[in-house]
């Protein structure tokens, strides 16, 4: 009953900075058996680094189906992982057998709660997994009632398993073979996937919602309603999800619910009471795009919306930010964006080191060539990460401003954040040339010190003429400037 209490009393931060990590691979590299065995140290050093929330992917019991499964995918695991081995398959962690804690690899319930109340005695948050779309195909459910799942006579085995439940897809036709369809129009299939999350509420302060847009009504409908309405099931008056926020938070009124989603779907889960949704359509394609009209657009567009997004510059389905962004230094200028944003700050196993091989979800590692890690990108997150931890990122008022008064200014990108008793300016150059321009901001007279919190090096200004005209600020190609000042 303690831990249970713990979960009404756990505080989550405004504009959270979390911490993804893999379960399994985590536990790996850190080169202990289980949850108990994690260091105190471990934690603080979380903790000294700013981050309120982890995100422990893949706890869940998974069965020999799904690692047998693996085996088809051999040769693509040896593209991620040069020196793969059987032993680094893992079974994917989304192909779930029952939301019960998988203890022969990780943890009992009760050490799992133990863990959680760790991380909340520190003033940390605890976030696991819910998979809505599908479960393992050796799930429980599959035998204690199938009728659960999408289900026809079987006629095609590259869509159904021998029982004739359909394995989980979506509407572009991904087929995943370690797991099969739930039926959302079946109430008794709503009823027990709730039956499901309130399992996760139970162990935990929020979760992460797989793929949370194929629960949508629109979704079952156009992907399987052709079959399912045939057998006389019919689509609900209410969403899934309306339904099943509202219960658990009956129970459990401060769990929160953040949403993997895609297909322009996000603002249609927050309207259905999600929490947070990723921004991967909006804020980190714009990036990944670097065109700067686009990524200004969008973030002045969004408004106060931007505070529900869940940002990231890597997690464990995009790739390495450092690959993906092409350099380091245009992966670090693009996380000085999106941590600096409000929202949720989504940080990825291993980016901190500037990795560059992937982490795949089917393995317990990834490969460490030469080390795998980028010493620049390690001291700008060891910058970064501090200043992420002062109350005005979290409780502060943010507001876009704009970048105006040279030739080059464009290049440049700026907002505040403002408490009663500090504010700060952000200005990002997101571009492969330097930058500069000024910025306007609301100063009292007198002397204003800006004291640039990645160099250390700081500045007087007259607060008239900060005012009137605006501060200069010129900024090297794909770096920023973090100005504390008081007003």
């Amino acid at each position: 009953m303690q831990v249970l209490l713990l979960s009404f009393a756990a505080q989550h931060k405004k504009n959270p900075n979390l911490l993804e990590l893999s379960a399994r691979p985590w536990l790996y590299e850190l080169g202990v058996k289980r949850l108990t065995d994690v260091s105190d140290s471990v934690l603080d050093d979380f903790v000294n680094k700013g981050i309120d929330s982890i995100y422990l992917l893949g706890v869940w019991t998974i069965g020999q189906y799904g690692k047998n499964f693996d085996k088809n995918l051999q040769n693509d695991f040896r593209n991620t992982l040069p020196d793969y081995t059987q032993d680094d398959a893992i079974g994917c962690p989304f192909a779930v057998v029952d939301y019960s804690v998988n203890q022969d690899e990780i943890a009992t319930e009760s050490e799992m709660m133990q863990f959680r109340e760790r991380l909340n005695k520190r003033g940390m948050v605890l976030y696991l997994d819910f998979v809505p779309n599908h479960s393992a195909v050796d799930a429980y459910l599959v035998q204690q009632n199938p009728n659960l799942y999408v289900k026809q006579n079987f006629h095609d085995g590259n869509q159904q398993y021998q029982n004739g439940i359909f394995y989980g897809k979506d509407k572009y036709g991904n087929v995943w073979k370690d797991t099969l369809q739930f039926n959302y129009f079946n109430p008794d299939t709503v009823k027990a996937r709730i039956s499901d999350l309130m399992r996760v509420a139970k162990l935990a302060d929020g979760t992460r919602c797989d793929m949370a847009m194929l629960a949508l009504n629109n979704e079952v409908d156009g992907i399987w309603g052709g079959i399912i309405r045939q057998q006389g099931y019919n689509r609900p008056n209410e969403e899934f999800w309306t339904v099943a926020i509202r219960e658990i938070k009956k129970t459990y009124p401060n769990f929160k619910f953040m949403a993997e989603v895609y297909w322009g779907y996000g603002d249609t889960l927050i309207n259905l009471g999600f929490d947070y949704v990723y921004d991967k359509e909006g804020l980190y394609d714009k990036l990944s795009g670097r065109n700067l009209d686009d990524i200004k657009n969008y973030i002045k567009s969004r408004g106060d919306k931007i505070n529900v997004g869940t940002h990231f510059v890597e997690n464990h389905d995009e790739g390495r930010a450092a690959t993906h962004f092409g350099s380091t230094y245009v992966a670090d200028a693009a996380a000085m964006v999106t941590f600096t944003l409000p929202g949720m700050r989504f940080h990825f196993q291993g980016q901190w080191l500037g990795r560059k091989n992937k982490l795949d979800i089917h393995l317990r590692r990834s490969y460490n060539m030469n080390g795998d890690k980028d010493q620049p990108t390690i001291m700008d997150y060891d910058i970064l990460l501090p200043i992420l931890k002062d109350a005005v990122w979290h409780e502060g008022k943010w507001t876009y401003k704009d970048v105006q008064g040279t030739n080059d200014c464009w290049r440049l990108m700026a907002w505040t954040w403002e408490t009663a008793d500090q504010s700060v300016l952000v200005v990002v150059n997101y571009s492969d040339q330097m930058g500069s321009g000024k910025v306007r901001l609301d100063v009292n007279n007198g002397k204003i010190v800006f004291e640039d919190k990645m160099t250390g090096m700081k500045q007087e200004r007259d607060g008239q003429d900060v005012r009137d005209n605006g501060i200069f600020v010129q900024m090297d190609k794909y770096w920023a400037g973090i100005y504390y000042y008081k007003k």
